[in-house]
């Protein structure tokens, strides 16, 4: 039900804990739709290389580029906090940079790397600030969704990716069980996916009613046309949790009874099993033989890494002739992958800005709050890349989630929204934009 209501509390300095003026969090809030509108379609974008001199960008990489600045100004000016969370993204980014001084110097990949991860983190981070900006968000990636599994739809009749070829992006069409498996405007169809799964994870939260059930069912058979077993993967932890919550939400106990389940489940697997990895990845993939090539590159990739833990081993190319050459020609995993390139001081600082936010508890106002279905998305997208690398409109878009995650967590810290649900509770009302809606 949408609660019309009113007003912000006359004391803001009571939730602030420090005198600031109504115009001063105005602005802070203030709408940003076009460039929110911006930043999701240019990352969102089929990744065509644009040329300027010796270095080339992608539409993703132009949009974040552009806000980058300006992000940084809105984020450092008056009326805005800085919470753990940007420190570590910017840790991680210098770190990123910095690791390769030991690794044959520095290489432009890396850069562009650490760019489209701190830029796409620091758009979401200044730009999607408060519910009105939360709600264009999402009123954004209803349309670009749709069209993106239309796109989808598209590749499996046709039997090609129709928009990458449009776009002259080079493309290898892969099959399984005789259909081609979609990638629209992805370079490959886990990660098209794995972008089907953090948007379900958004909508179950942020739609109501049949617009719920419409986009949310979109994105399901969406992902399905991927044919891919880490998003589906995902896709099923992002359903059992759901559901989790909505039949324990009268319990404010209820998570911390599911990590120590999950917690539980895998100290068993590998208290139980002498290979657990290779349980796991061997009993949680649609193609078996993908999951013993995963598993090979593991055995072969952790020995690598405990030889430079600290700095890695920069962009290069790993292994010796041989099988060791084949299972790191592509190394399937996201964290595995940054591990081998810049150490495990990257993994930690990275996984740092992805969940520090998450550790701020959401407000009580029931199962309906966006911050569950961000969690929920990011969670989701993270555990994918324990099988799937990301790059181009993947690792934008999950560190523009990343960002849009940590701004909430800002908010709340505020009480804002406490407040302002107190207010909606004594009958005033918002100017419109405002409104949330609660359940």
């Amino acid at each position: 039900m949408a609660i019309g209501v009113a007003a912000r509390p006359a004391n803001l300095s009571r939730i602030y804990g420090r005198s600031i003026s109504r115009e001063t969090l105005d602005d802070a809030e203030r709408q940003h739709a076009f460039i929110i509108w911006f930043a999701l379609i240019g990352v969102l974008f089929p990744p065509i290389l644009i040329s300027l001199g010796d270095i080339n960008v992608t539409p993703g990489r132009v949009a974040v580029i552009l806000l980058l600045i300006p992000a940084l100004v809105m984020l450092f000016s008056r009326g805005r906090n800085r919470i753990a969370s940007d420190y570590f993204a910017i840790a991680a980014a210098i770190w990123m940079v910095a690791s390769t001084a030991f690794n044959n110097g520095f290489r432009p990949y890396v850069g562009a790397e650490a760019l489209e991860f701190i830029g796409a983190y620091m758009v979401g981070r200044a730009f999607v600030f408060g519910p009105s900006n939360f709600e264009t968000f999402v009123r954004a990636l209803r349309p670009i969704t749709v069209t993106i599994i239309v796109l989808a739809v598209v590749d499996v009749l046709l039997g090609r990716y129709v928009t990458l070829d449009s776009f002259g992006v080079p493309n290898f069409v892969a099959g399984r069980f005789g259909w081609v498996r979609a990638s629209s405007v992805f370079e490959g169809a886990e990660h098209y996916g794995t972008f089907c799964v953090a948007a379900a994870a958004i909508f179950l939260y942020a739609e109501r009613g049949i617009s719920r059930f419409v986009y949310v069912s979109f994105c399901y058979f969406g992902c399905a046309l991927s044919l891919s077993s880490g998003p589906m993967f995902g896709l099923a932890i992002v359903t059992a949790v759901s559901c989790y919550d909505r039949i324990m939400k009268g319990y404010v106990w209820r998570w911390k009874v599911l990590i120590t389940v999950i917690a539980l489940f895998l100290g068993g697997i590998f208290l139980i099993s002498n290979h657990p990895i290779a349980w796991i990845l061997t009993h949680f993939t649609l193609d078996s033989q993908t999951g013993f090539f995963r598993l090979g590159t593991w055995n072969f990739a952790l020995p690598l890494i405990d030889q430079s833990p600290f700095v890695g081993h920069g962009v290069v190319s790993l292994g010796e002739p041989g099988d060791a050459l084949i299972y790191l020609k592509s190394v399937d995993s996201l964290w595995l992958l940054e591990a081998l390139r810049y150490g495990l001081p990257a993994v930690i600082l990275l996984l740092m800005t992805m969940f520090a936010p998450l550790l701020k508890g959401a407000p009580a106002i029931g199962t309906g709050h966006p911050q569950t279905g961000l969690t929920l998305a990011i969670v989701a997208t993270a555990l994918i890349g324990l099988t799937v690398h990301f790059w181009d409109a993947t690792w934008l878009f999950l560190n523009l989630c990343v960002g849009i995650r940590a701004s909430l967590a800002e908010y709340q810290s505020r009480e804002i929204w406490r407040a302002e649900l107190a207010d909606r509770a004594r009958g005033f009302s918002v100017p419109m934009g405002r409104q949330l809606h609660l359940t």
